[in-house]
């Protein structure tokens, strides 16, 4: 059986802490995080719970098993993968209409 995403639905829980044309600007908001390691990918994940579709994220880091302990993203199948894409696809099976650009270089000046 397939479930059909519904924005509406999956983040309902969040009224009362957000009103209702909130959590509807906040769907349209876009978020920008450097680095997808210690705090990062958490913040990442927590935003995408709170229905926020539009993201910029940037790490040019791969997960190692050195990262266990303190990075979301970090597990047996995401060794040796950019952290930016573990995260992107994590992030995609909580929200499928999350639009993610990647800056795999990293934030540089320009």
């Amino acid at each position: 059986m397939s479930i059909e995403f519904n924005y509406q639905q999956a983040f309902a829980r969040n009224l009362g802490w957000v009103s209702s044309s909130e959590q509807n600007s906040i769907k349209d908001k876009k978020i920008a995080i450097a680095g997808m390691g210690g705090v990062g990918g958490i913040h990442l994940i927590n935003f995408v719970r709170m229905g926020y579709e539009n993201f910029h994220i940037a790490d040019p880091d791969f997960f190692e098993l050195a990262n266990f302990n303190r990075q979301f993203g970090a597990n047996m199948d995401s060794i040796d993968k950019n952290k930016a894409e573990v995260m992107v696809k994590l992030a995609k099976s909580i929200n499928p209409n999350v639009q993610i650009e990647v800056f795999h270089e990293g934030v540089t000046r320009y």
